[in-house]
C-alpha cells in the first residue's frame, strides 16, 4: 500500500515538473522571439511599378532595383514590356506572399509621347493584374516617365482598376526640359506658387487636374547641379517642383527631396545610391 501511495506521488511530481519545464521552454522561446531585431522594412505583397523616362530602358531603373532588393527586402517579380504597337508581354513569375514585389516596365519605343505612354502603362497595370491579383500599387518613376504616371492618373480607367498608394517621381520634367521648351534660371513661382511660364506638358496636365485621385503620397524628388543653372541639367527645379502647385486640392501628402551636386544630374540620379535609399525608405520603412 505504501508502495502504491509512493509511486502516484512520484508520478504527479514527474508531471508537474514536466508541466513546468514546457511552459519555462514556451517562455524561454517568446523572450528569444522578442530580442530578434524586427527588420526596418515591411513585408508588403503590395506590388511596386518602375518605370523609365524618355530613351530610357531597363538600365535606367536597374540600379534602383537592385538596391531595393538588397535594401529593403524587395524582390523583382516581373519585367513588362510593352511593344511599339503597346502590347504586354510579361517574363519572370511573381508567387504568392512575396515580400515588396516589383514590376520593371520597359517601353521598346521610348520616344512615345505622354499621352501614349500613359495608356501604355494603364494596360501594363491590368496586364499585371489579371495574372496577380491586387488593389493597390506603388509607382517610382524617372524622367518622362513621371508626366506619363501624373497624366494617367489623371486618365478615368476601367472598373476595378487599382488604387495608387504611393507615388515617387525622380527629375519630373512637369514644366519643361533645358534645351527644348525651358531655360535655366527663366521660369520661377509666382506669389500663388504657379509657374510663372507654363509649358506644353504642364498645359496637358493642368487641364484635368482635378481627375488626379485624392490622398495619394507622393514623394518628388529633384536634382540641383549647384552650378547656378538651378537645374538638373535637364530638369530646372521650377519644373521639377511645379507638380506641387499642379496637384493643389487633392489631399496629396507632398514630401520633396532634393539632392546636389554632381551625382543630382538628371540620368546620374537614378544611379545615386542615396536616392535610392529614399525611394526605399519612403516605399517600405516601417
Amino acid at each position: 500500500m505504501r508502495m502504491r501511495r509512493w509511486l502516484g506521488l512520484m508520478l504527479v511530481l514527474v508531471a508537474v515538473l514536466g508541466g513546468c519545464a514546457k511552459v519555462n521552454h514556451q517562455s524561454q522561446q517568446k523572450s528569444r522571439q522578442r530580442r530578434q531585431p524586427q527588420s526596418a522594412y515591411v513585408n508588403s505583397q503590395r506590388p511596386t511599378f518602375y518605370l523609365h523616362g524618355f530613351q530610357g530602358s531597363a538600365k535606367s531603373t536597374n540600379t534602383l532595383i537592385s538596391h531595393a532588393e538588397k535594401a529593403a527586402h524587395a524582390h523583382k517579380v516581373l519585367v513588362a514590356t510593352v511593344s511599339a504597337g503597346g502590347t504586354v508581354t510579361l517574363s519572370g513569375h511573381w508567387a504568392d506572399k512575396t515580400r515588396n514585389p516589383i514590376i520593371q516596365v520597359v517601353f521598346k519605343n521610348n520616344l512615345a509621347q505622354y499621352n501614349q505612354q500613359s495608356t501604355w502603362l494603364a494596360h501594363v497595370i491590368t496586364t499585371v493584374q489579371q495574372v496577380h491579383a491586387f488593389k493597390s500599387y506603388n509607382l517610382v518613376a524617372h524622367s518622362a516617365g513621371c508626366v506619363a504616371s501624373v497624366n494617367m492618373l489623371m486618365t478615368p480607367q476601367v472598373s476595378g482598376f487599382p488604387k495608387v498608394n504611393k507615388l515617387v517621381t525622380i527629375a519630373g520634367p512637369f514644366d519643361g526640359v533645358v534645351g527644348e521648351d525651358d531655360v535655366a534660371n527663366q521660369n520661377s513661382f509666382l506669389a500663388t506658387g504657379a509657374p510663372k511660364y507654363q509649358h506644353a506638358a504642364y498645359q496637358l496636365l493642368a487641364a484635368k487636374r482635378t481627375a488626379f485621385p485624392t490622398g495619394v503620397k507622393l514623394l518628388n524628388i529633384v536634382g540641383d547641379l549647384d552650378d547656378g543653372s538651378h537645374s538638373d541639367s535637364l530638369v530646372t527645379n521650377v519644373s521639377a517642383r511645379s507638380i506641387k502647385y499642379l496637384l493643389r486640392g487633392r489631399e496629396v501628402v507632398y514630401t520633396e527631396h532634393v539632392f546636389h551636386g554632381k551625382h543630382a544630374q538628371h540620368s546620374q540620379l537614378h544611379e545615386n545610391a542615396k536616392v535610392a535609399l529614399a525611394v526605399d525608405r519612403y516605399l517600405w520603412y516601417r
